[in-house]
């Protein structure tokens, strides 16, 4: 009887099981919570009109994840959600710079001033009624009685609209008016900040000379308020122009230009004129932005964090992001690396959960494309083997508690990799560093294999994954769109949830390339292209940023008292010099140089740059490496690879390495270097996957892989055009 009722248990739960996976190819997911981990909240901040998949791990996230928010930081406008209202400031007017780093800071008495209603002290909450690629609205009341406002990336207003009551203005202290006239009240707040007020012409306010200003006219319950850049009257007249073209919409979309190699991303504002204004609206464009493109910006600018934010009228420009190229690793055979292959080929211990496991993905993926290029092909097959072993354990789930396996949150529409780690199931942190890995792998196995990835194979659950942290798609039913990445702020954000006072952040700007680079091979190696130019986008923008704001290549922007050799992590308000982790310089610098692969390249593009943040990390660390030795001489191969490779040598035959590395990738790297010369950023290539060096001498290599079976024509804009063999490298 005891074991009839045991298999009855252990039937209804395989039933149960049974009915909560979901098949995809020869993969599947569960939606069943397995095994010891701490799902997201069940709770989520948003109205009913706001439908479909959350967006999470965005510069405005905390206001899901909380009754109110968190400080975020739009900019120029900084923003908070309160029990008042919306609580509006300029976190650019005054930046706090120090050694480590620079700081814009909401403050948390002094605000400039706060949109809320005229009879209602304090609301129950704030939730999100609707967002589009860069902008949202949030609603503070109930359905008939409340202020919505909307407002976004780049813009300096922000659009309110009350029902059921008059909007109301509260100040810290009552502000100096220093213009008014027929819906126009232009001020300056007790922080020297400049404000202006746009209402219908017909609108007037009470209790000016008090700090809450309210509504006397009841109609015509909507507004726009301004953070002016100065106070002349001609600012003022400029903006009132554009004051009632209330932003609707945003939309970011991309194509990649092969014959300049450049991802063109083209950003649009939907508006509606209210008033009988203009429905041009009035937007501010970040330095990566208006470095890049043509568009006719005005003479008018904000402070901020990243640099000066230029002005800009109009409802759609274009941005032209350089694209590099990526390879799947260097090109040359380099003897002598059979033993330590063979090493990590059968090394046992892998980690179990997403990140670290995931970072052993990494290593036999660039393992496997070495193997290849060495000349090791019964190598290459088992490393390939491997790699489907490990990777199909994730991709499928067989009902074991423990099993490694993917989870869906039907509540936040999240794919989460089981075991989580650093917050990627609860927090929903960090998925395209921890999914980065599993891409780059499934591309080797789409290099050597291409039938792996058909969709009754392993191809349909790759692309949940992949839809989890950037889906192309905006009314995707399961996932949100670009979860991860930011497309106005031009990079990635790592926190799920952004619930800081400097707002949300991101580390390791290096691990999303790494993403990136796996979705460039793994479209390539598919012939996915709409795949492919996704992540050339993708890698595009955020490399912009990272030679902008992270690394700072051309010494524009950083403050002359900050002493730090680069940036370790970007926050909505703060750039500074420090990690989650640790204080120490080599993980200070080298977070946002790891792991070492193909796609790593554009961390030489800027030699100078590459040997001034080399010297002063290694200056830091008392001359010698305390750790991540791989990661910090490699990186100086990318400018002086004999040097580097006498730094390796006198490492030994077992250095201690960052587990995101091993020996004969490093060897590997290194040794390329030194035989091809520094990387030639002024020479692009009409061929993705593709680069060219040039050597101390002078003499240039042209590299390129060419996957399927047929040759291909490829042409350097040095002139350079050559036929490119298929399966394999090419190097002129």
């Amino acid at each position: 009887m005891k074991y009839f009722i045991l298999s009855l248990f252990t039937l209804v739960l395989l039933c149960s099981l049974q009915a909560e996976l979901v098949k995809k190819g020869q993969g599947s997911y569960t939606t069943a919570k397995l095994g010891d981990f701490t799902p997201p909240p069940s709770k989520n901040y948003r109205t009913p009109k706001a439908t479909g998949p959350i967006p999470t791990n965005d510069w405005w996230s905390s206001i899901l994840w909380e009754p109110f928010s968190s400080n975020h930081f739009p900019h120029p406008l900084g923003i908070k959600c309160e029990a008042k209202g919306l609580r509006i400031a300029n976190p650019g007017a005054s930046l706090n710079t120090f050694e480590r780093g620079v700081i814009s800071a909401i403050p948390a008495n002094g605000s400039d001033l706060t949109i809320g209603l005229s009879d209602t002290e304090k609301f129950m909450d704030a939730r999100v009624e609707s967002h589009s690629d860069w902008f949202l609205t949030v609603r503070f009341g109930s359905d008939d009685r409340f202020v919505r406002c909307t407002y976004g990336h780049g813009s300096p207003f922000v659009y309110a609209e009350a029902k059921g009551s008059a909007p109301a203005l509260h100040f810290e202290q009552p502000p100096k008016i220093w213009h008014r006239s027929a819906g126009i009240t232009a001020i300056t707040t007790i922080t020297g900040n400049h404000y202006a007020i746009f209402c219908p012409k017909k609108i007037q306010w009470q209790g000016t000379n008090s700090k809450t200003w309210t509504r006397t006219n009841k109609e015509g319950h909507f507004l726009s308020v301004a953070l002016l850049p100065d106070n002349t009257p001609e600012t003022l007249k400029r903006f009132a122009q554009h004051a009632h073209a209330h932003v609707t919409g945003t939309k970011v979309e991309w194509r990649y230009d092969s014959n300049t190699s450049r991802s063109i991303a083209t950003f649009t504002l939907s508006t509606e004129a209210r008033d009988g204004s203009s429905s041009v609206p009035l937007i501010t464009l970040y330095p990566h932005q208006w470095r890049r493109t043509s568009a006719d910006l005005l003479p008018l600018s904000y402070q901020s964090i990243r640099g000066p934010m230029k002005l800009f009228a109009g409802k759609s420009f274009e941005v032209a992001f350089d694209f590099p190229g990526v390879l799947p690793c260097l090109p040359l055979d380099v003897e002598g690396l059979t033993g330590d292959l063979r090493r990590l080929l059968e090394k046992k211990d892998i980690p179990k959960d997403s990140y670290w496991g995931g970072k052993a993905l990494g290593n036999l993926a660039s393992g496997s494309a070495i193997a290849s290029t060495c000349n090791h092909p019964e190598l290459s097959k088992k490393y390939i083997q491997r790699i489907k072993n490990e990777l199909e354990d994730w991709l499928s789930f067989d009902g074991n508690n423990g099993d490694r396996h993917f989870y869906f949150d039907s509540n936040w529409g999240s794919l989460i990799g089981i075991p989580p780690s650093y917050g990627s199931a609860k927090e929903l942190n960090d998925h395209h560093f921890h999914y980065g890995y599993f891409f780059r792998a499934a591309a080797e196995i789409a290099r050597n294999d291409p039938s792996w990835m058909k969709e009754t194979r392993w191809g349909s659950m790759m692309s949940e994954i992949i839809d989890d942290v950037a889906c192309p798609r905006r009314n995707d039913p399961k996932f949100p769109f670009l979860r991860n990445f930011d497309p106005y702020a031009g990079h990635s954000w790592a926190s799920g949830h952004a619930r800081f006072a400097d707002g949300n952040n991101q580390e390791s700007s290096s691990e999303a390339m790494s993403a990136w680079t796996g979705l460039i091979l793994l479209g390539e190696f598919t012939n996915n292209k709409a795949m492919r130019d996704l992540g050339i986008y993708l890698y595009s923008s955020e490399l912009a940023t990272i030679e902008d704001y992270w690394f700072d290549v051309t010494g524009t922007y950083y403050p002359d008292a900050m002493k730090a050799p680069s940036i370790a992590m970007i926050w909505g308000g703060k750039s500074t010099y420090e990690t989650w982790f640790s204080d120490a310089p080599h993980c200070k610098t080298g977070i946002n140089l790891l792991p070492i692969h193909g796609g790593s390249l554009y961390l030489g593009r800027y030699p100078e740059f590459v040997r001034a943040n080399h010297d002063l990390t290694l200056a830091a660390s008392g001359g010698k490496w305390k750790g991540w030795p791989s990661i910090m001489i490699s990186y100086r191969a990318l400018v002086d690879a004999e040097k580097a490779l006498g730094d390796w040598t006198a490492l030994g035959k077992s250095p201690n390495l960052d587990s995101g590395n091993f020996p004969a990738n490093a060897r590997h790297w290194i040794e390329n270097l030194r035989r091809l010369g520094q990387l030639d950023r002024k020479v692009t290539c009409n061929h993705p996957i593709s680069a060219t060096f040039r050597s101390k001498s002078g003499k240039v290599r042209h590299v390129v892989y060419i996957s399927g079976r047929d040759p291909v024509q490829v042409t350097f804009s040095d002139g350079v055009s050559f036929q490119a063999l298929p399966g394999q490298f090419t190097v002129k």
